[in-house]
């Protein structure tokens, strides 16, 4: 079970921009949320819409955490696997400050995975945020043409 630093290099070039996507079309979606409350009769679709986006975006971080802990017990295992081959099989003897040092290097492209999935979580979170924010702002919306009339 030997660790490929190349392959897991470009994976995280394919995972960035894939993120990049995602995020563009998330924001659309909110965005376009937020202009559903111009217009009264679009209020309940808004509150539909924001309802259903808010359980896909739960769902959709219950899937990024578990892969998340998935890479990182992957990180675990190749940073025993590196431990002992600087221990045992090196040239030179390494004090434990450079072998975590030289592991980290080694293991850069699996934590950089690890920290973009974990952003990526964070983002959802803010648009869920985001959406709790929307439902307020519908019944205030309610709110406001109630009072006018």
């Amino acid at each position: 079970m030997e660790y490929n630093d190349a392959s897991t290099g470009e994976a995280n070039e394919e995972l960035a921009a894939r993120l990049a996507s995602d995020r563009s079309n998330w924001k659309e979606k909110v965005t376009s949320l937020v202009g559903l409350l111009k217009e009264m009769v679009n209020l309940s679709e808004c509150q539909v819409l924001m309802l259903s986006y808010r359980q896909i975006l739960l769902d959709k971080i219950t899937d990024f955490k578990t892969t998340k802990h998935k890479r990182q017990a992957a990180y675990d295992r190749y940073y025993k696997i590196k431990y002992r081959e600087y221990s045992i099989d090196y040239d030179i003897k390494l004090t434990n400050g450079e072998k975590a040092a030289f592991i980290r290097a080694d293991l850069s492209h699996l934590r950089t995975q690890m920290e973009m999935l974990q952003s990526h979580m964070d983002y959802y979170q803010e648009c869920i945020k985001t959406c709790d924010n929307l439902a307020f702002a519908i019944r205030n919306r309610i709110n406001l043409d109630d009072k006018e009339y």
